[in-house]
């Protein structure tokens, strides 16, 4: 199911001027390594990256707080074939989680420098087994697989790299750092909007699925800059919140699928309209009501 988008070369060159040259080929090695990976089962590594090698301004920023800085991770756009033969692509906009602690055994290379290196990696772990999952994505495969049935499926972050910064003994996340989830380009927008923004120009999605409050803010207050479309975010309800990207894409905004957002997704789940879909997990259920909203 993993594969390359027909415009993968111009995501190539967005990741590549915008975000990270990792080396003298590019963001090319890396999905090259991403594809030698889900191949061999994961028995082939992802290379590290390098701090030095983020575009401006994230190398700054980075750099300004080199000291403090901890577990940085790239979570690579990744792009699946639906099960069936189609055209239709839907669009997965999320703040994933966070890389794990240091402590953890994830970073038991030990040239892993965290003060250099960046780790590579992709949304949700969606390029480990699938037939095996552990963990987080026992829960989290479900939802991507329900989609999968009909459409091909362009997951990307909205936040575009992932750190901590220690401080006084504790560990800030960088999506609670304003100076970074704020961060702007030389024109003075938003950069992590900019370049998703441009994910959209690219990949030309059927529809585009938000997960959390985090994806749908930035995208709506995107929309806005760029489209003129002001459209403010809601409180959740027992509906997914249907927006609309410039005039014409639909936005299907819901909870996370995370388990930390069970409660809000419990109340979409629980509506008397939906008591007739089933599943053996909340994220699948979740998945066929998003199916309903598309096909509407």
């Amino acid at each position: 199911m993993f594969s390359f988008h027909k415009n993968h070369t111009q995501l190539e060159c967005l990741i590549n001027n915008y975000l990270i040259t990792p080396n003298e080929l590019g963001v090319n090695l890396v999905y090259n390594e991403i594809l030698n990976y889900v191949n061999s089962g994961g028995a082939i590594k992802i290379n590290a990256g390098f701090i030095s090698n983020l575009k401006e301004p994230f190398k700054s920023l980075l750099q300004i707080n080199l000291k403090n800085v901890t577990t940085v991770a790239i979570d690579f756009p990744i792009y699946f074939k639906s099960k069936i033969e189609t055209k239709k692509t839907i669009m997965v906009c999320a703040m994933d989680s966070l890389p794990p602690i240091p402590t953890s055994i994830f970073w038991n290379d030990k040239n892993f420098d965290f003060n250099k290196n960046i780790g590579f990696w992709a949304p949700f772990s969606l390029i480990d087994n699938w037939q095996a999952p552990v963990g987080s994505m026992k829960t989290n495969i479900p939802f991507f697989r329900v989609l999968l049935e009909e459409y091909n499926l362009y997951i990307t972050d909205v936040y575009k790299v992932f750190f901590r910064i220690e401080k006084n003994g504790h560990l800030i996340n960088s999506n609670a750092i304003a100076e970074y989830t704020e961060i702007k380009n030389q024109e003075g927008t938003n950069l992590h909007g900019y370049i998703l923004s441009n994910e959209i120009e690219i990949i030309k999605p059927d529809a585009i699925i938000t997960l959390g409050n985090s994806a749908r803010n930035k995208l709506l207050h995107m929309n806005y800059l760029i489209n003129n479309k002001e459209q403010h975010p809601k409180g959740w309800s027992n509906e997914p919140q249907i927006y609309k990207w410039e005039n014409a894409i639909p936005i299907i905004a819901i909870p996370h699928i995370s388990g930390a957002a069970n409660g809000a997704k419990s109340a979409i789940l629980n509506n008397s309209n939906y008591s007739s879909i089933t599943g053996n997990y909340q994220n699948e259920r979740l998945a066929k009501i998003i199916k309903l909203k598309i096909n509407e």
